[in-house]
């Protein structure tokens, strides 16, 4: 009987066969990678069947048996000598070719024929089990095991058939995802070819619009970008014989003075004249010195990686057509090399800023943009050289303006133009011509500081906009050194009479001097009585000098400095520094015109005719205070000297009379903003309109012809 031990054991292999079997199952049905899984499976098997070595076979992309995964060769005398590899190999072959079997130590495999293929040399039993997946024998499964009851090794078999159903499992999902993966390669390739050639038919309908040479650089630029892949893609076009950049992705203009440009330009022009296209980087190619340095010279401006130019050279003429065949001379012409090898018409710059090399068609696509673009430039060129192309393109595009449709409107547009034009001939106007200024009172004065001082008080009442009367002490000033001086005057003053006292006293004691001494005593009374004199001249002088201390008002009038108190309190000054300003807005106003100095001919010739017939140069006027009412005055003077005030640069100052009974009160402010217009006579109404466009005109461009 069986014991109940053997029992539990056998359930216990049962469940983790069936455990193995099922977790199996669910990684072939997974992603797992190849080697992984059936390094699961070898480890698997190891560990239930207690196998001395085993060996996964699988057949390669090339047809070729591999081993995927094996342990415990060395074990099994399965490795080492190259007999033993030789003799282990040619079991595997004849196992492969048949289904599952057991091999025992020393056993032979024979053939279809009764041959012996192959002979177990290793001393163990050979467990196999082919994997058959839909598409045929993909690979095999070795087992060695030390020999053991049929029983046991026929379960051995039947355990590795299912591994290897499994396997099979696998290898089907394996296989039909990379015919997926394949396919979805293939439609992206697909996808891919028509972007490139929607693309590639996009940029030959483009680039064949316009029969403009510059619009067809711009073109090209912009649409050679997105088929080359590039970073920047830029245009040259031969102008006057010289290869001129004209345009550059992304910008919509160029600026020629840049350093880049004209380092872009210099390198070109070599290139161009060498003949044959700059790739770079290119390890194959040999680079001119010429170019070498320009070409050093352009990647330290533009910090390129990667640069290739190809010079565009013009159209070669193509075979002609007839309908008797093909014309003979137009194909020897086509075939036939040039006398002189022909200067390019343009060039294509490509470039890249993280990329160094040429790889994944980018060459080939630069060479396709080339060809394009250096027909549909041919063309453009041999367009704009035709005889008389400018006019003939103006009545072109004046074509439309001549149909049945258009051609009544296009009469009336021509009237009114006429019409616009005798206009401004022949219709007169008064040529006014603009100033701006000042509105200013006639009697003015600037309150000056009469000597160095420090403003030590601001008599009440004294601000801006105050009347003050003529002679009215405004402010008044404290002078230390003449403190000082008069001090020092005054103390000299004392003693010098002192000792005219005491000399005085001395001469009238005539009994205790003798002679000699009462002559030089005499002498020396005469000496301080005119020392005295002289000390209170000083002191008169003084005091004259210490009433320039009092600031007075010359004028009576109106204060038109603002916050005089903040301005001038306990600040220094120098004599003849303006303290303030007094006006008298009761009596007459005038303008303070600065009129620049390119109109002064104008207004000279006014006012001389003016003079001439007995009137006065009359000027219009508006205040910014009051900018809706018109006043007038007429022109006092016209000063003889131009000076450059501030922003208004070289200005004519021009003084103007007015009425200021006309004003309101309050519009009379000193110092107002005004802007004046000068009557200079009759011109023509375009004349008026238009002068100062004449006058750039003759003083930039025809001056500069002359």
């Amino acid at each position: 009987m069986t014991s109940f031990e053997e029992t539990e054991e056998f359930e216990r292999a049962k469940r983790e066969i069936h455990d193995f079997l099922a977790a199996l199952e669910q990684k072939a049905h997974g992603d797992m990678a190849a080697a992984e899984f059936f390094e699961f499976l070898r480890g698997g098997m190891h560990r239930l069947m207690e196998s001395v070595s085993e060996v996964i076979w699988v057949v390669g992309e090339g047809g070729q048996v591999e081993p995927i995964c094996h342990a415990g060769t060395d074990q099994a005398a399965i490795s080492g000598s190259q007999e033993n590899v030789d003799g282990h190999n040619s079991l595997v072959s004849a196992l492969f070719s048949g289904d599952g079997t057991l091999v025992p130590p020393g056993a032979s495999v024979t053939g279809p024929d009764g041959g012996t293929l192959a002979t177990n040399q290793s001393g163990l039993l050979v467990i196999a089990a082919p994997i058959d997946s839909t598409a045929g024998r993909a690979g095999l499964i070795e087992v060695l095991h030390h020999p053991n009851h049929e029983d046991v090794q026929r379960g051995y078999l039947r355990f590795l058939g299912q591994v290897s159903a499994l396997a099979a499992v696998y290898l089907d999902r394996q296989r039909s995802g990379q015919q997926v993966a394949a396919q979805r390669q293939q439609l992206v390739e697909l996808d891919a070819q028509q972007s490139t050639l929607a693309q590639v038919e996009r940029f030959s309908r483009a680039v064949h619009e316009s029969l403009d040479p510059v619009a067809t650089a711009f073109v090209m630029a912009n649409e050679a970008r997105r088929i080359i892949g590039c970073d920047r893609v830029s245009v040259l076009v031969r102008r006057r014989g010289k290869l001129r950049l004209e345009a550059v992705s992304g910008q919509e203009s160029v600026e020629r003075r840049a350093s880049a440009v004209q380092a872009i330009e210099g390198l070109t022009r070599v290139v161009a004249k060498a003949g044959d296209p700059l790739w770079h980087p290119d390890a194959t190619a040999e680079v001119l010195p010429q170019i070498e340095q320009e070409l050093e010279n352009y990647i330290d401006e533009s910090h390129a990686t990667a640069i290739a130019i190809i010079p565009l050279e013009k159209p070669r003429p193509t075979m002609v057509i007839k309908p008797g065949g093909v014309d003979a001379v137009a194909v020897a012409k086509a075939e036939a090399a040039p006398a002189t090898t022909p200067e390019p018409i343009g060039a294509l710059v490509a470039e890249w800023f993280s990329s160094n090399t040429f790889d994944g068609g980018r060459r080939a696509r630069v060479e396709l943009v080339a060809e394009h673009g250096r027909v549909a430039l041919g063309n453009a060129l041999v367009h704009t050289q035709l005889p008389l192309y400018s006019l003939l393109s103006l009545l072109g595009k004046s074509r439309v303006l001549t149909t049945a449709r258009n051609l009544p409107r296009t009469i009336m547009a021509v009237i009114a133009a006429l019409a616009a034009l005798a206009a401004l001939v022949l219709v007169p106007a008064e040529l006014r011509l603009e100033g701006k200024g000042t509105l200013e009172p006639v009697h003015r004065r600037e309150v000056f500081s009469q000597i160095d001082g420090v403003v030590e008080k601001i008599e009440p009442g004294v601000e801006g906009g105050a009347d003050v009367e003529a002679g009215q002490l405004l402010a008044s000033l404290r002078n230390r050194d003449l403190e000082v001086a008069i001090a020092d005057v005054l103390g000299r003053k004392a003693s010098t009479e002192e000792q005219l006292v005491s000399t005085r006293r001395s001469l009238l004691e005539d009994d205790k001097i003798s002679a000699d001494e009462k002559l030089r005593m005499a002498g020396r009374r005469a000496q301080l009585e005119r020392e005295v004199e002289s000390l209170a001249s000083q002191l008169a002088l003084y005091a004259e000098k210490r009433k320039e201390l009092d600031v007075r008002s010359p004028i009576a009038g109106v204060i038109v400095t603002w916050q005089v108190r903040d301005l001038l309190l306990l600040r220094p000054v120098e004599k003849g520094q303006v303290l303030m300003s007094v006006a008298d807005k009761t009596g007459p106003w005038e303008l303070e015109i600065k009129m620049p100095d390119d109109r002064l001919g104008h207004i000279n010739r006014a006012a001389a005719a003016a003079k001439q017939s007995g009137r006065e140069l009359e000027v219009d006027y508006i205040l910014a205070t009051d900018p809706g009412t018109r006043h007038h005055g007429t022109v006092k003077e016209i000063h003889e000297q131009a000076e450059v005030r501030g922003e208004e640069g070289n200005t004519v100052l021009v003084r103007v009379t007015i009425d200021p009974t006309r004003h309101e009160k309050e519009e009379l402010g000193a110092g107002a903003s005004v802007t004046a217009r000068i009557a200079c006579g009759k011109r023509s109404l375009g004349y008026v309109w238009f002068h100062d466009v004449l006058s750039f005109i003759q003083t930039q461009v025809l001056f500069r012809l002359w």
